[in-house]
């Protein structure tokens, strides 16, 4: 079906794009959250990584899957973001509050939030507590359901960096997840 709307792109029908866009927008804007870590920054990495699909349709060689191709345009889009924020981090590098500024009461602001908030939002914080690279890896393997192959693909990492990587996440998960648990049913 996606084929379909490829070729009426490449042949010049550009509202088919937005059958595509609306297709594939929430999981490329989940990855590049997962990577970026930012919410503008996600969006401007999604509409940056789509916009380049569209450019770079015609190179589309249908050796891997639409979805897989346009992935990785959102990671590599995501990087460079990456990149970008670190070279004007670096100019202005107080401007961003750090970690010693944290007070107790966000602390507690924090723990309460976790109180109120379902299963799903618990889990996508455990998440956001991975690093980059975990993140990624478990966003496409566990919520955009790519096998390893496909992640290879996006990622260019091995099958034996990507099975670490995913065996790691999954402990820190685990045990990310166990002491919440622990500290909501302390507090109820």
């Amino acid at each position: 079906m996606i084929d379909h709307y490829l070729s009426k792109v490449i042949d010049g029908d550009v509202s088919a794009y937005s059958y595509i866009v609306n297709q594939y927008k929430n999981m490329a804007f989940s990855i590049a959250l997962r990577v970026v870590n930012n919410r503008e920054d996600a969006e401007e990495v999604t509409q940056d990584a789509f916009l380049k699909a569209y450019n770079s349709l015609k190179k589309f060689n249908h050796k891997s899957k639409f979805s897989t191709w346009l992935y990785k345009i959102v990671y590599n889009t995501a990087i460079s973001k990456i990149r970008e924020n670190k070279k004007k981090s670096r100019v202005n590098q107080f401007a961003d509050g750090n970690i010693e500024n944290i007070n107790i009461e966000d602390i507690e602001n924090v723990l309460v939030k976790f109180e109120e908030e379902n299963k799903k939002e618990i889990i996508d914080l455990a998440i956001n507590k991975l690093s980059e690279n975990e993140k990624l890896i478990v966003t496409l393997f566990y919520l955009a359901e790519k096998s390893i192959n496909e992640i290879i693909e996006i990622t260019n990492y091995t099958s034996s960096n990507i099975k670490v990587i995913l065996f790691r996440a999954r402990k820190k998960l685990y045990e990310e997840l166990r002491i919440k648990n622990y500290e909501l049913r302390i507090k109820i």
